[in-house]
Parts: structure tokens; sequence; C-alpha cells
């Protein structure tokens, strides 16, 4: 069993929707270290792929590595079933600065906007930056039942209920979805679209990442072929834990007309790995990022 499949539970559920961040949060913490105590097997492959990367990997370092993949997984409970504290925190605690100046640009320009995202930091409230101000979004993602209906329903709610854009899912695991026409349609009709270019799949090919080739891309440059610069406006972003209650909103702007996307895609993802290495929670599941997938 997974850290992800221990801890997503109804009881855990029932814990984070009746208990406010302040001490939802360090309830699921305290079990996830537990779990990681009791299968040193699961924090040995961590600590190996860290290893692998170069990246610090043992005793306090590993601990901290730890706790923020247990963030992760309390993150996205608590998206699941909070909705107006959910809001209030992408309001509140998340500082944007100026990184929202890209997607005006291309509101204004007319043009679509592809966002490319990766498994760090706090993905889950990734899409309610977006929806707090203003800006209807289209995330790709595999959520697999009950997971998809819950998401859907939060986001329903905190749109009606407190008046911000939505956040439309592109769910994977239907298989009534043509995902990547999906993709295509919304980008030629000049909207905003997110997917993830870190995971590894078959239309992956070889990428550098602090040194190291493993497989990456998730076949985003096919779905940006067809684009140019005076088409779409191309995004990595990042939320970056600053405390155990705070955020701030990175934004890298990558251009088609420079070269590989896939490569400008992965130098920005180094640039935050090299900064806040604990908050990649991918590092995980880094092992099965090596296997070449395209046979």
């Amino acid at each position: 069993m997974s850290i992800g499949s221990f801890l997503a539970t109804r009881e855990n559920l029932e814990l984070v929707k009746k208990n406010s961040w302040k001490f939802g949060r360090p309830k699921i913490i305290e079990m996830g270290m537990r779990y990681y105590e009791q299968h040193p097997d699961q924090a040995q492959v961590v600590a190996d792929n860290l290893a692998r990367m170069g990246l610090p990997g043992a005793g306090a370092a590993l601990d901290e590595v730890l706790r923020e993949i247990v963030v992760h997984y309390y993150e996205k409970l608590f998206v699941l079933v909070k909705t107006y504290e959910a809001y209030w925190i992408a309001k509140n605690r998340i500082d944007v600065g100026d990184s929202l100046e890209h997607l005006a640009e291309a509101r204004e320009a007319g043009k679509a906007v592809f966002i490319g995202q990766s498994h760090f930091g706090a993905t889950y409230f990734m899409a309610s930056v977006l929806m707090v101000n203003g800006l209807e979004v289209n995330t790709v993602g595999n959520f697999p039942e009950p997971v998809g209906s819950m998401l859907a329903n939060t986001v329903d709610i905190i749109s009606k209920k407190y008046g911000t854009a939505r956040a439309n899912l592109l769910n994977v695991a239907d298989s009534s979805v043509d995902v990547p026409g999906e993709m295509l349609r919304l980008l030629m009709l000049k909207k905003i679209v997110s997917n993830v270019y870190d995971e590894n799949n078959r239309f992956c090919r070889p990428v550098k990442l602090l040194g190291k080739t493993l497989f990456g891309g998730t076949g985003m440059d096919l779905i940006l072929k067809p684009f140019t610069d005076d088409k779409v406006v191309i995004l990595t972003p990042f939320l970056v834990r600053t405390s155990d209650e705070t955020f701030r909103y990175e934004v890298d702007r990558h251009y088609l007309s420079d070269g590989d996307i896939i490569e400008s895609f992965y130098k920005s993802l180094e640039k935050r790995v090299r900064k806040y290495h604990p908050q990649w929670y991918f590092i995980h599941e880094l092992h099965e990022s090596f296997e070449d997938m395209r046979t």
C-alpha cells in the first residue's frame, strides 16, 4: 500500500472535513510520518531516488522530504472536502505578486494559454489560484472515482457560492473523454489548458534533469506543435509553500521559437528543485521515469 492509498480513507476525509487547516493538517502529517516509520521500505525508495538525483536523503533531510510528501496528500484530501476554507486560503494565503501578468496579456491579445504543470509544491491549489482571480481553466488529470466527482462538486460549489471562475476537469480516467482532442479544441478556442509534463507515458522522450537522463514531456510538445507564439502563451507555474499556511505562486514564460519546449519546461522545474527540493513530491515515484515506455 502506498502513502497515498494509506491516507485516502473515508475516515481521513471525515477528519479533514471536520477539522480546520490548523488542526487537521498536523493530524494527517503525524499519521503519514508514522506510516513511513512502519514501512521503512517505502522511505528507502524515497532515499534511493534522492541519492540517484544527487539530493540530500538521509536523517533529518530525508524526514523533511517525507513530511512534504505527506503534506501533499493532506492538501489533496483538503480540496476534496473543503469549500469556504479552500476559497479563503486561495484568496488570502497565496502571494501571486505579478505572476498573473502573462495571463492578463493573453486575455487582452486573444491568445490561448497552455500551462505546463509538474509534480512539485502545492499542486492541488493550482486551479484555485486562477479561479479566485477570475480565470477559467481546463485541467487535465487522472481522477478516478470517487475523486473525480468530489473534485467536480467542490469546484461547482466554490464557483457558484463565492463567485469565482470555474475549473473544468478533463478526466483521463473517463474513457468517454478524448483528452488530447479536447485539449487541442480548447486551445484553438483560445482557452486556458493545463496538463502535466513530468509523468512517464509512451509519448515521453529522454530529457535532462539535475544532470540525469529520464523520460518526460507526456507528449505536450505534440499538442503544441500546431501553434506558434502568436497563438499561445506557454507558462509553467509553481506553487511554493512558504510556511505551514502560506504560499507563493511563481510563473515562468516559455516560447516555442526558442527551441525544445520540453527542455525549457524541465529547466524551470530544475530551478525549483534546486531551491526547494523537499517540495518535489514526485521523488517518491521518480524511479518510474527512468523506464522507456515508447515501445
